[in-house]
C-alpha cells in the first residue's frame, strides 16, 4: 500500500513537474525569439511623447537609501546623467534611518543641486514600501520611476520609459536590470545565470501578452494608476509582486522593456543571498495565497500571474520529485512506469545542460571550461534554492516574524 501511494505521489508530481516546466520552456523560447528579432528602442532618440500638455511630462524618480554611502554617489551620479530635460523631472531620496553616512551624502548633493534633489528622512527605518509610500507626498510628477540605490542608471532610461509609457493602455514599465558584478565570484555567477534567463522569461511573457511583474527596481509608473490602486502595500515583503497582482486586477497592463535600464549588485556573500532570497521567496509564496482568486478569471494572464507566483513551490516541488525519483529507483522500488518517468525525466535534464552551456557559450561568451563547470554547478545552485525555499514556506506555515532585510551594497 505504501510502494502504491508512493507511485502514485511521484507521478502526480512528475505531471505537475513536466507541465510546470514545459510552460516555462515555451515562454523561454518565445522570449529568447523575440529578445533577438525585436528591433531596440532607438536610443538617439529625441522624440519625447507627451502625456500632459506640450512638454516631456514631468518624471519624479525615487530612491530609498539606507546605508548606502558606498554606491549613493554612482548611482545620482548616474540619475544627474539622465539624458532627460532636468527641468522635467525632480530626483526624491529618502534616506531610511541609515547608519552610515548616506544621509550627509544626500545633503551635499541636494544643497548643489537645490532644483533638482529632494531628500526626505526618517530617523527610524519601517522597510522600503513605507519609505516609498512617504515619498509620494512630496513626488511633483506625471510618472513616478523606482530605483535602487545600487542601480547605475543607462542615460536614455527615463526617454525609453516615457516613449512606451505614451500609450494610453499601458500603465507600467519594467525595464531589465543587469548585474553589475557578475564576475566576481561563483555565486554571482549563478546568479547572473538566472537572473538572465529570467529576463529573457519576462520578454516571453511580453511578447505572448501574459503577466509581466514588477521586479523592485527600475520601474516606471503612471501616477494616476498609481494613486488610484493606493500605492505601496506596507505589509508585504514583495512590495513589487503584489502591486503587479492589484494592476492586473485593476485591468491596468505593464511591458517589459528588454534593454537594460539599470545595472546593479548581486550579493556576493552567502549569507547575504540567503537573507534576500528567505525575503522573497517568504513573499511571493504569501503573495500566491493572497491571491489565489485571480484564477476566477481563466484568461491568460490571470493564470500565468499564479504560474509566476507559485513560481518557488514548483521549485521546491522538482527538486523534491528528483531527489525521490532517484531515491526510489535507486533503492528498487521501481515499475515499469517510473522507469519511464526516470528516462524522461534524465533526458530533461540532459536537454537542460546542453542548452544551457550552448546559451552560454554563444551569448555570455565564457570559455568552454568556465561553462561547464557552471553548467554543472546550476545544479547544486538550484537545490540550494529549493532549500531557502523550504525554510521561507516553513516561516510562513509557522507565522514567524516577517522581517525586512535590506541587502548590503558596495561589499
Amino acid at each position: 500500500m505504501l510502494t502504491g501511494l508512493l507511485h502514485s505521489l511521484l507521478i502526480i508530481a512528475f505531471v505537475m513537474v513536466f507541465a510546470w516546466s514545459l510552460y516555462n520552456a515555451l515562454v523561454f523560447f518565445t522570449g529568447l525569439f523575440s529578445w533577438f528579432n525585436q528591433k531596440k528602442i532607438h536610443k538617439t532618440s529625441n522624440n519625447y511623447i507627451e502625456l500632459s500638455g506640450n512638454k516631456p511630462p514631468f518624471v519624479s524618480v525615487i530612491v530609498p537609501v539606507k546605508n548606502g554611502e558606498r554606491v549613493l554617489p554612482r548611482l545620482v551620479n548616474s540619475l544627474l546623467s539622465l539624458d532627460y530635460p532636468k527641468d522635467r523631472m525632480e530626483i526624491i531620496l529618502v534616506e531610511d534611518g541609515s547608519r552610515d553616512n548616506s544621509y550627509n551624502i544626500c545633503l551635499e548633493y541636494a544643497k548643489k543641486y537645490p532644483n533638482l534633489i529632494k531628500v526626505l528622512h526618517r530617523d527610524e527605518s519601517k522597510g522600503k514600501p513605507d519609505a516609498l509610500n512617504s515619498a509620494l507626498k512630496h513626488a511633483s510628477g506625471d510618472i513616478l520611476a523606482f530605483f535602487d540605490v545600487d542601480s547605475i542608471v543607462e542615460r536614455d532610461s527615463l526617454k525609453r520609459a516615457v516613449k512606451l509609457l505614451s500609450e494610453s493602455n499601458v500603465a507600467a514599465v519594467q525595464q531589465r536590470t543587469a548585474s553589475l558584478n557578475y564576475n566576481q565570484n561563483i555565486l554571482t555567477r549563478l546568479i547572473y545565470i538566472e537572473e538572465t534567463c529570467s529576463s529573457i522569461i519576462l520578454e516571453g511573457r511580453n511578447a505572448l501578452k501574459l503577466f509581466v511583474p514588477l521586479t523592485g527596481s527600475c520601474m516606471f509608473i503612471k501616477r494616476e494608476v498609481f494613486e488610484k490602486i493606493g500605492g505601496w502595500s506596507t505589509e508585504s515583503l514583495t512590495e513589487d509582486a503584489e502591486l503587479s497582482v492589484r494592476l492586473l486586477k485593476g485591468g491596468f497592463i505593464i511591458v517589459y522593456d528588454k534593454e537594460v535600464g539599470a545595472y546593479q549588485e548581486a550579493p556576493t556573500s552567502y549569507r547575504s543571498f540567503i537573507k534576500q532570497r528567505m525575503r522573497w521567496y517568504r513573499g511571493l509564496i504569501e503573495t500566491f495565497a493572497q491571491s489565489l482568486n485571480v484564477i476566477k478569471n481563466l484568461g491568460r494572464k490571470f493564470i500565468d500571474a499564479v504560474a509566476y507566483l507559485a513560481s518557488p513551490l514548483m521549485v521546491l516541488l522538482s527538486q523534491s520529485f528528483y531527489c525521490s525519483l532517484a531515491a526510489v529507483v535507486l533503492l528498487g522500488y521501481n515499475s515499469p512506469i517510473l522507469q519511464i518517468i526516470f528516462q524522461i525525466s534524465l533526458i530533461s535534464l540532459l536537454l537542460f545542460v546542453a542548452s544551457l552551456m550552448s546559451f552560454l557559450l554563444k551569448f555570455v561568451k565564457w570559455r568552454l571550461n568556465e561553462t561547464v563547470v557552471t553548467s554543472c554547478l546550476t545544479f547544486c545552485y538550484w537545490f540550494f534554492i529549493a532549500f531557502i525555499i523550504l525554510i521561507s514556506l516553513l516561516n510562513v506555515l509557522l507565522g514567524t516574524r516577517k522581517e525586512w532585510y535590506t541587502t548590503p551594497k558596495g561589499e
